[in-house]
């Protein structure tokens, strides 16, 4: 019976040297100088955006229409369970 050889993890593991030198890749000169993206942290989160809401009259009619929806569906809520309340007391 063949037991399992158990490593030596105290000693580095030793390198195989490669034969072969690898072929290096051609990059268009176009991409070596792009800057450098920003670091999270670098700006404060104030600055990444503007919370501005536009104020034109197309912003301010779907605000209407927004609000006009969710007022018919609390009257069509609220109105539909007094009609079902009042048929179940007649029943």
């Amino acid at each position: 019976m063949k037991h399992a050889r158990i490593p030596d993890f105290s000693q580095p593991v030793p390198v195989r040297a490669v034969s072969s030198a690898r072929r290096q890749l051609l990059v268009d000169r176009r991409y070596r100088n792009l800057p450098d993206e920003t670091q999270p942290g670098t700006i404060e989160p104030w600055q990444a955006f503007a919370p501005v809401r536009p104020d034109t009259a197309h912003s301010r009619s779907l605000r209407f229409l927004d609000v006009g929806a969710e007022l018919l569906a609390a009257v069509a809520i609220i109105g539909g369970g007094m009609v079902l309340t009042g048929l179940a007391s007649l029943l």
